[in-house]
């Protein structure tokens, strides 16, 4: 058969949804209540995307969950954030949008889906100095449930990343202390105890663990929510190209393991691919240093490589990259796991505690460790600027290792010799002898973790002043006085991680207005054509202003752009 050849009739329904992360779930979860048929479609075997590797975590301010928790918030305080985090690329209208209807969204679904949010008290705002930023918190979780209502679909459910587990569990936000204190606190041993009893019940139950957490919790509940009122979705089967009759977008075309179908929405298609982290040809465009970087350099799956973005621009659709970023940055490190294995794991927990650094080849800090991935990422952008490489390495004492652990390398009693090894995990019975094992300068880092050890004895960093805000003190070790984010870095033998600024996101995307209609050039919607998530511009002008802020507008503008289409809004 040809490839354009269409294999049978059209296949009709309201709302196609291309995509199946958190944001295209929402949109579906909606649509499907509202009384549409959806059709969802996915390229890859499993659905989910990067929303069920992730935290899971939705950033939205002023929710009914804070007000429980007694933590106040306002519509005029999240929209003083959002004007002061993004100067003239402030958007009010999708702004506005946003956090009108964030609170109703989040309350929406918990009304029709499995899923049940945990309010993070106490996190606070990556810019919490802001004015309008929050230091007591504005995120929410997925707390963990049993994927017995999803049935056969789990078995399509994209899992979490290995690298985040333990012994097949995800670890939910809120169960992270537990793990971390296990071989040091009674009673932290005996919750992490009853987890593995529940894990062991799920291996015969089921043959996998069936508590699911973190982004699985969070995609595997709105699909069920969605399955139960009759959604469709279909798996590799990526969306070619769309249905445009010079007005108006109808549908898309579909490659299905059947064949190329033809797929008439009624009602409106919705773009929700996840952004083009793997798009090479457009990210060596924007973001020059990404154009060398290995193809490891992004934590998202590699079918989210921009065909939501094409297919937009090729119907007129605007791609707006004036942002600040158009990258969302982390440190990332490479598993050494063997010969041919791509596997990477974010640095996101445990740079700003007490007794570690992160230097880059001449031995010296570059950044405030204990401040935002993204930030750090940007800060290391900045100092490698013209190498050929964004290489840092975050060094550390045998107390901290043992203590916090580091990535995969959990603390005491689990072992770690094996990291070092494998020649992740690099190992110096002084500061000189790490430094020539890692390729650092030895005087350079000889003098950093000298002069980071002077005033550290006091509690202070009077180069990246860590510890000395809101955001710092929350990521810190409350056991630890004076500061809780910092420590002498003076137990032998010491250690370190090589990590280079890789990807967790992408800020460009198509321009859509406050329903989440893709804009023209001429600013005019598109009719029929809808864009959420990663695919869509980011409120936030291409900087990461707090945890969750990539899936809560995405979720919300997926739950505004069903509404629309369903004629609610």
């Amino acid at each position: 058969m040809a490839e354009t050849e269409l294999s049978a009739g059209p296949v009709t329904c309201d709302v196609l949804i291309i995509g199946t992360g958190a944001a295209a779930m929402s949109a579906a979860l909606t649509a499907s209540v509202a009384g549409l048929s959806v059709l969802m479609v996915e390229k890859e075997e499993k659905f989910g995307g990067a929303s069920a590797r992730s935290g899971g975590c939705l950033w939205v301010p002023n929710t009914s969950h804070a007000a429980r928790a007694g933590v106040e918030d306002s519509r005029e305080a999240a929209i003083t954030f959002f004007r002061n985090e993004t100067g003239h690329r402030f958007n009010q209208r999708n702004v506005e949008a946003f956090v009108d209807a964030g609170p109703a969204m989040v309350d929406f679904v918990e009304a029709n889906s499995p899923v049940r949010f945990g309010f993070l008290k106490g996190f606070p705002d990556y810019h919490c100095d802001t004015p309008g930023g929050s230091t007591k918190g504005r995120g929410l979780y997925p707390i963990n449930w049993d994927a017995a209502p999803l049935g056969k679909d789990l078995a399509r459910l994209r899992p979490a990343l290995e690298t985040g587990t333990f012994l097949g569990m995800q670890i939910g936000v809120n169960e992270v202390g537990y793990y971390m204190t296990a071989g040091r606190k009674l009673a932290s041993a005996a919750y992490v105890a009853k987890c593995m009893m529940l894990r062991v019940r799920d291996q015969f139950r089921a043959g996998r663990t069936m508590r699911l957490a973190l982004g699985n919790a969070l995609v595997g509940g709105l699909a069920a929510g969605a399955f139960a009122r009759g959604m469709r979705l279909w798996t590799s089967s990526p969306a070619r190209r769309l249905l445009f009759d010079g007005t108006r977008v109808t549908g898309a075309e579909v490659d299905t393991p059947q064949g190329l179908r033809q797929i008439v929405a009624k009602r409106g298609v919705i773009l929700a691919t996840g952004g083009f982290p793997h798009d090479s040809k457009r990210r060596a465009e924007l973001f020059p240093t990404g154009a060398t970087a290995p193809e490891v350099w992004g934590m998202f799956p590699y079918g989210n490589s921009g065909d939501g973005i094409r297919m937009g621009e090729a119907v007129g659709g605007r791609f707006n990259a004036d942002v600040k970023s158009p990258i969302a940055l982390t440190p990332i490190t490479r598993l050494a796991s063997g010969e041919g294995a791509l596997e990477t794991m974010p640095c996101f927990f445990n740079r700003g505690v007490p007794g570690a650094i992160a230097v880059t080849r001449d031995g010296m800090r570059f950044a405030n460790e204990g401040r935002s991935y993204h930030d750090v990422g940007i800060n290391l952008l900045a100092k490698t600027a013209g190498q050929p490489e964004a290489v840092a390495w975050l060094v550390f004492d045998h107390r901290f290792l043992r203590r916090y652990g580091q990535g995969p390398i959990r603390p005491a009693p689990l072992p770690y010799k094996h990291f070092i090894k494998s020649g992740y995990l690099k190992m110096g019975k002084t500061v000189r002898e790490l430094a020539e094992q890692c390729g650092i300068d030895p005087d350079g880092l000889s003098a950093s973790v000298s002069r980071y050890n002077h005033f550290a004895a006091e509690g202070h960093d009077p180069d990246f002043h860590r510890g000395t805000n809101a955001f710092d003190i929350a990521n810190g070790d409350p056991e630890h006085k004076p500061n809780p984010c910092i420590g002498p870095l003076d137990q032998a033998p010491y250690y370190a991680v090589r990590v280079f600024a890789g990807c967790v996101g992408t800020f460009a995307g198509l321009q859509a207005d406050e329903h989440a209609r893709v804009l023209n050039e001429q600013n005019q919607p598109i009719a029929g054509l809808y864009v959420v998530g990663n695919d869509m511009l980011s409120i936030t002008a291409g900087d990461y202003i707090a945890g969750g802020c990539t899936l809560g507008p995405g979720m919300t503008f997926g739950y505004l752009a069903a509404r629309h289409i369903a004629g609610a809004a």
